[in-house]
């Protein structure tokens, strides 16, 4: 079988990865200790108890031994990200390839242009997407970039994704960038975007030139992947040279803007056919974000379809409505398009009238200052936008509003993520339920023969640490 992927840069690697301890498996292509070659029947039972505790002393996260299904084979519990780090993105599905929606992956970028060389080097793109200010770098999630270290991965996800979806998501964030650029004190609010993760990323592209875009995104690719973050990673290639440009204009102290993939808690049903690379937020805790002077936070979402927040963030959004940073959602689809003429002056000096869409809070110039009533945002004296080369200012709205912000308050619920904290400045997020984000595996002789995942009448056809 062909070779794994082998990490080829250390920070790749290692950075936020959740790896083995010290003595566990030190060479990365055998876990040592009690998995020896050779369990034989007699010896099982307490090999297995002492296994449990050997692990459990060394603190090995996302490893549960569960059934010993022969002399020399055992099924495992395995956090499945770990997994991939280990084995390859495409562990158990090495025959298999990503795919993406017909006619939506191109030739050229969001600027027009063919993809750069190093665009694909997760270095590059690390430095593209990480934040520009000191403040945000600790909450920034490299691990769905670091997929790209992998070879084979790189050879399919080479091209950039456009959908309609995101085109529609850029387009009325380009309502909600020209709102909170006039706002004397956007930085004292952390947006947290909340969307499909290619449509989210779409968003800090519209945004990147007014505030620091900081992705969380925190899983692998993988074929049979319940969570297609393939499609989230083809998306950042496809902007990445537009945010490369707008981070260099950035200004200092800008807002901060969290990327959060929605379907990142999709229905996980069949093993069989699925592989579980679902993961959870990671958003900063309260203290770290009063340090960094937040005082409030909008959670953006889709539409009206969504009326509170996702599970996962439940416990977070109380414990801050609790300590006084005030949290309201804001919904991208009440930045609707209108059409409106505008003069245009062409290189010889002529001046031609032509139609151009722009997007308002409430579909309309009439309510876009509305905005301003809801949130939590300070325009300046005198609201100024710029329409094909004049000045305009937006009439204050009058009468009955043509639009009212969601009516929403975090209220704490039972969840499967309830009380489940951890971490300070650089470890936030929650540990897993039982069950989330993990994939079963054989061993067999301290080496992984097999995941369930994709199996044809057989257990699979991963065949040890990066080998196959």
């Amino acid at each position: 079988m062909a070779k794994k992927d082998k990490p080829t840069d250390q920070r790749q690697a290692g950075k936020r990865s959740q790896g083995w301890p010290q003595g566990a498996n030190p060479e990365g292509n055998e876990i040592t200790g009690w998995f020896k070659k050779d369990i034989s029947r007699r010896t099982a039972s307490s090999r297995i108890g002492k296994g449990l505790a050997w692990a459990s002393g060394l603190g090995i996260a996302g490893l549960s031994l569960y059934k010993v299904a022969s002399d020399r084979d055992e099924e495992i519990s395995y956090d499945s990200l770990t997994l991939q780090q280990k084995e390859g993105w495409n562990v158990g599905s090495v025959d298999k390839q990503v795919s993406f929606p017909p006619g939506f992956v191109k030739q050229l970028d969001s600027t027009g242009n063919p993809i750069a060389g190093d665009l694909s080097d997760p270095n590059r793109l690390i430095e593209i997407y990480q934040p520009k200010t000191a403040q945000w770098q600790p909450f920034f999630v490299p691990t769905l970039i670091q997929s790209l270290a992998q070879p084979s991965l790189r050879k399919q996800i080479s091209y950039p994704l456009s959908t309609p979806g995101m085109d529609d998501a850029y387009n009325r964030a380009g309502g909600l960038r020209e709102l909170i650029s006039q706002a004397a004190n956007a930085q004292q609010t952390l947006i947290i975007v909340d969307l499909p993760g290619p449509e989210s990323v779409a968003v800090g592209a519209a945004m990147a030139g007014m505030a620091d875009v900081v992705p969380t995104f925190d899983n692998w690719p993988h074929p049979l992947g319940v969570v297609r973050s393939h499609e989230t990673l083809a998306a950042m290639l496809n902007y990445g040279a537009e945010v490369a440009q707008k981070k260099a204009t950035l200004k200092d102290n800008p807002p901060a803007l969290l990327l959060l993939d929605n379907q990142r808690l999709s229905p996980y049903r069949d093993e069989e056919t699925q592989f579980d690379n679902r993961h959870l937020a990671k958003v900063p805790p309260v203290d770290q974000l009063k340090q960094r002077g937040i005082n409030s936070v909008i959670y953006l979402v889709k539409d009206q379809t969504q009326r509170q927040e996702l599970d996962d963030l439940n416990d977070d959004f109380v414990e801050f409505q609790k300590n006084g940073i005030e949290v309201r959602i804001l919904r991208l689809s009440d930045f609707g398009p209108q059409d409106e003429e505008v003069k245009r002056t062409g290189t010889g000096g002529t001046t031609d009238v032509v139609r151009e869409r722009h997007y308002y809070y409430g579909g309309s110039p009439l309510s876009h200052l509305l905005f301003y009533n809801y949130y939590f945002y300070r325009p300046y004296p005198s609201v100024v936008f710029s329409r094909g080369g004049r000045s305009w200012t937006p009439p204050r709205p009058v009468g009955q509003p043509p639009i009212a912000a969601p009516s929403y308050r975090p209220v704490s619920r039972p969840t499967i993520f309830s009380a489940t904290r951890v971490g300070g400045a650089s470890g936030v997020g929650r540990t897993r339920p039982s069950g989330f984000g993990r994939t079963s595996v054989r061993m067999s002789g301290g080496r992984v023969t097999g995941t369930r995942t994709g199996r044809s009448g057989s257990y699979g056809r991963s065949g040890g640490w990066f080998s196959g």
